[in-house]
Order: C-alpha cells, then structure tokens, then sequence
C-alpha cells in the first residue's frame, strides 16, 4: 500500500504542477510574433498537455481509485477531497478547450478563462493538500446515511413488489 500512495502522491503533484504550468504556456500564445514562435509554444503546450498532464492525472486517479478499494476511504474528508479532486479534473477539460481553441488562426487569448482555471486549481489543490494531512473531523450529517454504511446497496429490505396479472395487463 505504500508503494500505491507514493505512486498516487507523485502523479498528484505533477498533475497539479502540471496544470499550473500549461497556464504560463497558454498566456504565451499573447507573445508570438511570427508562425514559428506559434508552433514553438503549440508544440510544447500540446505536449505539457498530452505527455505530461494527462498521463499524470490518470495515474493520479488510477491509484487514488486503488487507495479507496485497498483503505479505510469512508469518510467524510475524503468526499471533500474526491470533490476536490473533481475540480482538478474540470480544470483539465477546460484546458483542452483552449489548447483547441488556440490552434485556430487568429483566435482571441482567453486570458479569464485561463486565470479562473488557475484559481480553481491553486483553490483545490489546497484544499486536498490540507483534507490529507489534517483529515479534519467533519460532521457526517453533511453525507447521506448510505454513504457511511458499508454494503447498503447489498442488502434487500424493501424489495420490488412484484406485478399481479391485472397490473400487467394494464400496462400494455
């Protein structure tokens, strides 16, 4: 298990690193001057995004989803900071959005966007950083009463009724 939280860890932080930096990439695309500088910056944004970024992030979420299936995951800072963690994958998709919409010719520098999505990634990475290491003891009314019993999907207390002949008759 050790071995899968430093490897969880370590895709977090590139991950959020990683995120950081694509934002200084992206404002970049402001200073080009000529069509080299424009593939200069694409190529090496493109690859922050698709060599390091994402690799990192589903290896981040690949283990983290382990760390949940082989710990004691149930609760509720750890919802707080799968919410978190949910956050940073928003902010992933969005930057896809403006990788794409910067390849177009011409296209506007959507420095608001960027600078929101630099917010929301600082915003849950310390969000995380702080659920981690402090687990504070949040209040468990905040989650529904399923969420913090085990096998509640399993048990059977209030079957289905079943159909009698007129019922389905009717339903046709």
């Amino acid at each position: 298990m050790l071995w899968l939280k430093f490897i969880h860890i370590c895709g977090v932080a590139i991950w959020v690193a990683g995120l950081i930096y694509l934002a200084a990439l992206l404002v970049g695309h402001s200073t080009v001057r000529d069509q080299q500088d424009f593939a200069r910056i694409r190529m090496a944004s493109r690859f922050a995004y698709m060599g390091l970024v994402s690799p990192a992030g589903f290896i981040a979420v690949a283990a983290g989803s382990a760390l949940l299936f082989v710990g004691d995951a149930l609760h509720p800072w750890m919802f707080a900071k799968l919410a978190a963690v949910a956050v940073l994958a928003v902010a992933h998709v969005q930057y896809a959005y403006v990788l794409t919409h910067l390849a177009e010719e011409g296209a506007q520098q959507p420095t608001l966007r960027i600078r929101i999505i630099v917010i929301a990634v600082g915003a849950a990475a310390c969000a995380i950083f702080y659920l981690v290491l402090a687990k504070p003891a949040l209040n468990n009314d905040i989650l529904p009463e399923w969420l913090s019993e085990p096998g509640f999907l399993k048990r059977s207390e209030d079957p289905a009724p079943a159909l009698s002949a007129p019922q389905l008759s009717h339903r046709q």
